[in-house]
């Protein structure tokens, strides 16, 4: 065995740990933990047995190389994870333009609120 196929899964097992310790301690949502979770199994799995991993995925999806075939479906889970993590930029965005504007909103109803109860010979009376 390689010197990587003992230290990859080390580094995984300390991410994985430091993963569930962040969920047990309400820092990251279950999603989001089996996401990583599954992330470093994966690459634990690659680095301990990446020569039947590689060669079955280059037969499975018709590459005649290996690193191909690796190199491919890596950057296929990249193109994947950067449309949901643009799509959920952009959905935070659009709440946080509502939230501001919302807030906005209210405030200018208690400026009005307040403007009122300091000065209340402005408002029509019955005896005007």
């Amino acid at each position: 065995m390689e010197f990587y196929q003992w230290l990859v899964p080390l580094i995984a097992a300390f991410y994985m740990v430091r993963i569930i310790m962040q969920y047990l301690q309400q820092k990251r949502l279950v999603g989001s933990m089996i996401i990583w979770l599954v992330f470093w199994l994966i690459i634990s799995v690659l680095a301990i047995i990446p020569d039947f991993i590689s060669t079955n995925m280059a037969q499975l999806l018709g590459f005649k190389s290996n690193i191909n075939a690796v190199i491919f479906v890596a950057l296929g889970f990249l193109f994947i994870f950067m449309f949901y993590l643009t799509a959920m930029v952009e959905k935070l965005e659009k709440q946080l333009t509502q939230l501001v504007r919302n807030l906005a909103l209210e405030n200018k109803k208690l400026k009005d609120d307040l403007e009122r109860i300091k000065n209340p010979e402005n408002e029509d009376s019955p005896h005007s």
